[in-house]
């Protein structure tokens, strides 16, 4: 009798109880693993997703890759300002191992513990699959070669990013929940989904997602943290869990420093006793990233590495110009010349604005609510905290500049900030409206429908054109991963042997989908010739790898007068290679617009 009222229970939780919340969960996540599956594995190349297409996801990805193999938090892209540093700090270079001095640890490491589950999988199913079945359909190719459209670890590393926006998703809409109500949270949530900016970082690889992710924990640690103020108990041990989540997101982008910084702010002038939950934080956070720093200091001389030269933007030409120099120059920098740049790259932020708020329309609204009076303590205090943190990351995003503005910034931080700012200027709009008091179901319905037709426009529009397919299948121009594999790929294949080195004007694709240690291109032909004669690099560089990055420009001011115009000649294939050391040459897919210039014709199929 007891064992029948347990079943009893059991169905009856399971139909109206807590049970079906559960249920529908379990349910929605197997679907979104699915989609992501068809999206990712089965779908038409041209009309789904084409491959990374953001330069610093490639170039952290194959940091990742070499993390996976055992071989450290190391890099095959050699920028010749890190060249300058190790030998100005260390005096010596280490080019069969160089460690990565450029980029923050945590997004390559969670990719390569990635790499390391799917390479397992595949080897697993590959013995399961001598046999034929279903097996053999999922395996895939570790290294990148000819027969291959899409990279498999460029799918893992998009796949990745796509769980953690999610995920910051869910938790995004339980600090909606606390701030708000279930409605709110919900239409909120709903909002993120359709935002087209999201889905992009999510298809670039860019650690974006990851730093959402992290910054929707903080938030909601910081929420918790100012309702137990408001309940008269101690906030220290949300704050602390505040403070892991900055430490874990400066660990992943060390921009977002300059986030935490306001953080402390609000902690400061809201948590009693003074000083002491900032201090603890401060300690908290220092503890996490210290050791990176050591790390740094060990392997270059310097705790900071070489990230942070890259403020030196606009200051010093592009960050690729100052990337490709053999020094890096600290003299003549004026603070007038500092505060016109901080000033140029706040007032190219605030103007694009719309288009870093993901174009929904609620987001911005966020700065007319601050004028609103909630009811609600904490949700009314919160919005200053958020308010605080935004500001920082402005300047933050100014003093550092905000490289390729028209597309996908590396440095963007205003997309973390999109989701409560959207809870925000939803929750002042939904007041305006009652106060109209309309009370017809139909108009209140298609309000909310205007809003979100509204917001998701550009959702809409780059869903027509993948159903629609054409186009080429992988993100060209700059980037055709199977002819770029031509140069290396397996150790015994290819152009290009493993030991030996590439200049090229896109270094992080041929380290990445060639698998060879590559040279960005130097800013003078001097240059190349010193690092070639000296053996710099402990060997010649027996090849020249030329693309779009640098061809497809406007002749005149880019090319002949642009970042690119000491190998001018050589993009124009208009050279005479008799006194360089690469003497020989050949274009290559797709219609001719790369070419690749070699110290001997290293691509014809020869039977000995």
């Amino acid at each position: 009798m007891a064992t029948e009222t347990k079943i009893q229970e059991f169905v009856h939780k399971l139909e109206e109880g807590g049970w079906v919340k559960k249920v529908k969960f379990l349910v929605i996540l197997s679907a979104v693993f699915f989609n992501l599956y068809l999206w990712f594995f089965r779908v038409p190349q041209d009309a789904g997703f084409k491959g990374l297409s953001h330069e610093k996801a490639i170039e952290q990805a194959q940091i990742s890759r070499e993390i996976s193999r055992g071989h450290g938090f190391t890099t095959k892209m050699i920028r010749p300002a890190a060249l300058w540093l190790f030998q100005d700090k260390m005096q010596n270079f280490p080019v069969n191992a160089q460690p990565d001095i450029y980029h923050a640890p945590l997004h390559p490491y969670i990719n390569a513990g990635v790499f390391k589950v799917m390479d397992w999988f595949n080897e697993k199913f590959k013995e399961a699959g001598k046999s034929g079945g279903m097996a053999s359909w999922v395996t895939y190719e570790k290294v990148m070669n000819t027969s291959i459209l899409i990279y498999a670890y460029d799918k893992f590393i998009a796949g990745v990013q796509v769980l953690f926006f999610l995920l910051a998703v869910l938790v995004s809409y339980y600090t909606a929940r606390r701030l708000f109500d279930d409605r709110l949270a919900a239409l909120a949530a709903c909002l993120m989904l359709i935002c087209e900016r999201f889905w992009q970082f999510s298809m670039s690889g860019l650690p974006q997602m990851l730093l959402l992710f992290l910054f929707s924990c903080a938030a909601h640690a910081m929420v918790r943290a100012i309702e137990r103020k408001a309940e008269g108990k101690s906030a220290l041990g949300w704050l602390s869990t505040a403070a892991v989540c900055f430490g874990l997101l400066a660990l992943s982008h060390a921009l977002t420093m300059w986030i935490f910084g306001g953080a402390l702010v609000f902690v400061a002038l809201y948590f009693r006793p003074l000083g002491r939950d900032v201090a603890i934080m401060a300690v908290i956070f220092g503890a996490m990233y210290t050791p990176w720093m050591l790390r740094n200091y060990e392997v270059c001389g310097t705790p900071v590495g070489l990230g942070w030269y890259s403020g030196l933007h606009i200051l010093r030409g592009t960050e690729a110009t100052l990337m490709r120099g053999l020094e890096v120059s600290l003299s003549d920098l004026s603070p007038l010349t500092f505060r016109s740049k901080v000033q140029a790259e706040t007032v190219a932020q605030m103007g694009s604005l719309y288009d870093f708020l993901g174009q929904v329309l609620m987001a911005p609204i966020f700065f007319i609510s601050l004028l609103h009076l909630f009811k609600k303590p904490e949700t009314a205090d919160f919005r200053w905290a958020l308010l605080l943190m935004w500001l920082s990351a402005v300047v933050g995003m100014s003093v550092f500049g905000m490289p390729d503005r028209g597309g996908l910034p590396a440095n963007d931080l205003h997309v973390l900030f999109i989701p409560l700012m959207i809870c925000y200027g939803l929750a002042f709009v939904l007041v305006l409206w009652t106060r109209l008091e309309i009370n017809i179901k139909l108009v209140r319905l298609a309000f909310l429908g205007v809003l979100f037709f509204l917001s998701a426009l550009p959702f809409i529009d780059a869903t027509l054109q993948r159903m629609r397919g054409g186009g080429m299948p992988v993100a060209w121009p700059p980037y055709v991963a199977p002819y770029i594999a031509m140069m290396g790929g397996e150790p015994d294949k290819g152009w290009v042997k493993p030991e030996e080195v590439i200049a090229s004007d896109m270094p992080w694709a041929v380290a990445w989908y060639a698998d060879r240690k590559s040279l960005w291109l130097p800013k003078t032909i001097q240059d190349y010739i010193v690092l070639n004669d000296y053996k710099a690099l402990k060997g010649s560089i027996v090849g020249l790898y030329l693309t779009p990055v640098s061809g497809n420009r406007g002749f005149l001011n880019d090319i002949m007068k642009g970042e690119y115009r000491e190998w001018a000649p050589f993009i124009l294939r208009n050279v005479q290679a008799r006194d360089f050391p690469l003497k020989v040459s050949t274009v290559m897919p797709i219609d001719n617009e790369c070419i690749f210039y070699s110290d001997r014709d290293r691509w014809t199929q020869r039977e000995d």
